[in-house]
Order: structure tokens, then sequence, then C-alpha cells
């Protein structure tokens, strides 16, 4: 990004200043200002511990070992919402102790048992149906697969 910004002449003098960043506190302080700007409360940031938390929270494994072919987004905000983590229609409360942790990506090898994904829930009969249908968003290879990129291109 920092290149893409014309911030850095090439990829390695990026993350020089990427790390000089983290390693100075001038990120974090970034970070807290961004925050802030978007009338965000600076303490949550600071002490995450006062952020709440769902009473139900359970890693689902794989159902198989193999390789990530396809991850529907569609169905994994769908969830999400189903959750109370988002809104179907405007003016919807939102729950922000519920959610979804996606562990793996496209092109990820995944072990039989290892955990896919992590449903946080407020209600047994949501934390069900989220995993059956967070399950049925994933597409298995027994092939390795190409991971996706992390961007398609630049818009000028």
């Amino acid at each position: 990004m920092l290149v893409l910004g014309e911030m850095a002449t090439d990829e390695g003098h990026g993350r020089s200043l990427a790390q000089e960043a983290l390693d100075t506190g001038k990120a974090w302080e970034r970070f807290k200002a961004l925050v802030t700007a978007q009338g965000g409360d600076v303490d949550y940031v600071e002490d995450p511990e006062r952020l709440p938390k769902a009473p139900l929270v359970e890693r689902v494994p794989a159902p198989q070992m193999g390789y990530l072919d396809a991850v529907n987004a569609q169905v994994i905000g769908e969830t999400a919402v189903l959750l109370g983590a988002g809104r179907a229609r405007k003016g919807d409360p939102i729950d922000h102790a519920v959610g979804l942790q996606v562990l793996h990506k496209v092109g990820d090898r995944v072990a039989a048992g290892e955990a896919l994904f992590i449903v946080h829930a407020n209600d047994r009969s949501l934390l069900a149906e989220a995993r059956l249908r967070l399950l049925a968003a994933h597409a298995w290879s027994e092939t390795p697969v190409e991971p996706l990129p992390l961007f398609y291109g630049v818009i000028r």
C-alpha cells in the first residue's frame, strides 16, 4: 500500500517504513486517532476486555482434510446478520458481542478436526444454524488450490 501510495520506493522500503511505525508507536497513535475521528471510544481500544462477550463461543472443526477451494462470502455475511452482528434492515439493532472468526482462506490446507471458524453467539439455536450454514459455505479440494489475490488491480 505504501508503494501504491507513492510513500515508499519499493516493497522492502515500504516494509521498513511500516515496521518503524509499529516500533515507534506511531501506527498505534494513528489508529486511535482514526477511531476517535469516526466517533469511537478509544477506551475500548486501549482495554478490549471492556467489550461485550458472547455467552456461547464455539470452535467449529473442519469436517475433512483438504484445501479450501472456495468460501461463499455472501453466506458468511448473512450468517453474521443471523447472529445479530449486522442489520437485515435499517434500524435493526446490532449485538456487539456476537460474530464470526473465519480462520482460513481459499488455498489453505486444513486438517480434519482443525478449527475452521469460531462462532460467538447468544442463542443455542442460532449457534447451531450458523454452524450448518458456515460449513456449507466452504468448498473443498483434494489438490492444492491457488490462494486468491490480495487485490485485483489499481483504479486510478
